[in-house]
């Protein structure tokens, strides 16, 4: 029996492992596949959940969930092995996951970007935004690189006294560090503050930082709305253009099955949806409202807020962020996507009233002093290392301390990995249960002369999304309808009525919201979720029929009907 770990960040190996172990415990209902390989030639592992029983994986309406497409940011890594682990260990247990495995499928990548995770938590870390791979330039230029210095395993900060520096111990605690105020001329001590590493071609005065090499984002890289490197930082030099994100593109767009999109980062404690460019008002209104539908249950679920991009999560209100994966998918397949942005220490720490963006540009030593404690007392100090003296090799005598990045923002501590990711795979197999799904509700075969007969099959949705799941796959003429095909044996001929009847769409149940309309009425239910294709046959008593109904997102049926 093979038993999954969440009290610990998974290194590449150990989650190849793990993923590959739980197949062959679950070879009914997981299958690993390698779909891609990174700049450094390891694997993209791409996993499917499904009842290989019930029907192959591609004609079922399924959800994708992928994840550390940024290195550092693990915990993603983690909640998409959680999830993984969840549906099949509780298949049999669970009614929601057994439905949703019999009737759905799960795509999920854990790490999309193996290469610049494993140096994230590798014995000696760095710390990089993705790719390992050289971009835009591949010379070293001079200045502070990035570097664990100490040899502690984790990169932290130096405080440099400093006459001139902008920082002075606080009054309050004095491991924690506070900005000068403009008449702040006293005695100091005064710091410069500077991420750990070492300086290269160090001329003794001048201190910058040295422009990172390995600079590319693969969360820039999507095509909807990619702009230049110039225009959006690490956008690459094209679309796609890496080999990680041309994998997972590729992998998605070949499953035209999936109807939901799931991005896995840190950290906000945040559901986030598209737009990242445009207001609401460019959404069809329809989708608007299933988003918000659907992001109330992940609230709901988890305790993350649910917000849009444009409005609630701009760095700057004046620019935007382009090239990520869940504009992409809706704006381009006309699914919906989503971006959890997981771990937050701030409501740990009991600090509510704080702006998601702003809080880091200006927040009150309160707040710091409430993270202090919070590390002191609930994690056993793991939050915050006390300041200890180093001779820096370049700055001389010099002090490595503070807010480690990777473990108390960046990703939670090992203790309450579990608990943080847990609930998402709630949520997301709650999304996965409201995707369309094809049902036959019907056959009629009645005889209606010598050697005629008239078929009449029907079709349901009896999912809560309709079939084309957005509004916007029809505004872009992506969705394609529901297609009923009769295949006839040598013999028998059609009298009436095309091979293939195009049934158009079929709605879904997310247009019920409350009894009361509008316009002070009650909501009267139409049949906008049935679909009826019939037919006048010619053929011999008891020739069989072959009949198959399918939708890209909603399934595939197909049955053998007697003309009796």
């Amino acid at each position: 029996m093979v038993t999954i770990a969440f009290d610990h960040l998974y290194r590449y190996d150990e989650l190849t492992k793990a993923l590959h172990s739980l197949a062959e415990q679950y070879p009914l209902l997981m299958t690993v596949e390698s779909v891609g390989t990174s700049f450094e030639g390891r694997d993209i592992w791409l996993v499917t959940v499904t009842n290989s029983a019930t029907g192959p994986h591609n004609e079922k309406p399924a959800i994708w969930a992928d994840a550390n497409i940024h290195s550092a940011e693990h915990t993603g890594s983690l909640a998409a092995l959680y999830l993984i682990n969840k549906l099949v260990t509780q298949y049999g247990n669970d009614p929601k996951v057994t439905r949703a495995i019999d009737t759905r499928t799960f795509y999920v990548m854990p790490r999309v970007n193996p290469d610049g995770a494993e140096l994230a938590i590798a014995d000696t870390p760095q710390l990089l935004r993705s790719s390992v791979r050289p971009w835009p330039r591949t010379d070293e230029q001079p200045g502070l690189v990035e570097h664990d210095i100490d040899g502690n395993g984790r990169i932290l900060s130096m405080r440099v006294i400093d006459p001139n520096g902008p920082w002075k111990i606080s009054e309050h605690d004095a491991r924690l560090l506070v900005a000068r105020e403009p008449d702040d001329f006293g005695d100091g001590p005064y710091f410069r503050l500077l991420y750990e590493g070492w300086i290269r071609d160090y001329d003794g005065v001048n201190l910058g930082l040295a422009p990172e090499r390995r600079s590319l984002d693969l969360n820039r890289q999507f095509p909807a709305g990619w702009r230049v490197h110039g225009e959006q930082l690490g956008a690459g030099p094209f679309p796609l253009s890496e080999p990680e994100t041309r994998t997972l593109a590729e992998a998605l767009t070949a499953r035209p099955n999936v109807c939901c999109y799931f991005a896995h980062h840190t950290f906000s404690a945040v559901i986030l949806r598209p737009f990242d460019d445009r207001p609401d008002s460019d959404f069809p209104t329809v989708d608007v409202k299933t988003y918000d539908a659907l992001g109330r249950k992940g609230t709901e679920i988890t305790g993350y807020k649910h917000l849009g991009v444009y409005d609630h999560f701009r760095y700057d209100p004046k620019d935007v962020i382009t090239g990520g994966a869940d504009t992409w998918v809706y704006d381009h397949l006309g699914i919906f996507g989503w971006t959890t942005e997981f771990w937050s220490p701030l409501p740990h720490a009991g600090i509510t009233d704080y702006h998601l963006i702003d809080w880091f540009a200006n927040h009150p030593v309160e707040h710091d002093l409430q993270l202090l404690a919070y590390s002191d007392n609930e994690l056993g100090g793991a939050g915050f290392a006390n300041w200890e003296p180093f001779d820096h090799p370049q700055l001389g005598s010099i002090e490595i301390g503070g807010w480690d990045l990777m473990r108390f923002w960046f990703n939670p501590p090992d203790n309450l990995l579990e608990a943080e990711v847990a609930p998402h795979a709630d949520w997301q197999i709650f999304c996965a249960l409201a995707t369309p799904r094809l049902v036959l509700r019907d056959i009629l075969v009645e005889r209606i002369g010598d050697g005629s007969w008239r078929v009449r099959v029907v079709v349901a949705n009896d999912g809560w999304l309709p079939t084309n799941v957005t509004q916007r796959s029809i505004d872009k003429k992506i969705a394609t309808g529901v297609e009923a095909t009769v295949t006839l044996e040598d013999g028998s001929r059609l009298v009436t009525g095309q091979p293939m009847i195009d049934l158009g769409q079929l709605a879904g149940r997310s247009r019920a919201t409350t009894m009361i309309s509008d316009f002070g009425g009650t909501e009267s239910d139409a049949t906008p979720d049935l679909g009826v294709a019939e037919w006048i046959v010619s053929a011999a008593a008891n020739t069989p029929i072959a009949v198959e109904i399918v939708h890209p997102r909603a399934g595939a049926i197909r049955t053998t009907i007697t003309l009796a």
